[in-house]
């Protein structure tokens, strides 16, 4: 389980991410505005940079239930996109910017 307090894609929880991905190496890029429930995060060579007020350029869309496995460790959502079990509605470039992103969280968490 990770090792994060917020409930996941609470805005506190887009703090704990934005927070540590800032230390992450960057992945030029992998950037992209993404819609996560209520939040939208900007993300930028691979690290999210801040909570936005911009129109998402995909809508990453979870299920509760998804939500609750992948942050638990027993769902990769890149994984699950590829099997057609997450179906995102915008631009690719900026869903694999938040899919690469959501996943490294999780397991940074996790350890």
């Amino acid at each position: 389980m990770p090792s994060s307090t917020a409930q996941p894609l609470s805005e506190a929880w887009a703090g704990e991410l934005i927070s540590l991905s800032s230390t992450r190496e960057p992945i030029p890029g992998l950037s992209g505005v993404v819609g996560l429930g209520d939040l939208t995060l900007s993300i930028v060579d691979g690290r999210a940079v801040a909570l936005s007020d911009d129109t998402p350029e995909i809508v990453i869309p979870l299920a509760p239930k998804q939500v609750t496995e992948w942050w638990s460790g027993d769902l990769v959502l890149t994984e699950a996109y590829m099997k057609g079990d997450v179906k995102p509605v915008g631009a690719s470039g900026a869903l694999f910017a938040g899919l690469e992103l959501l996943d490294w969280f999780a397991k940074a968490q996790a350890r």
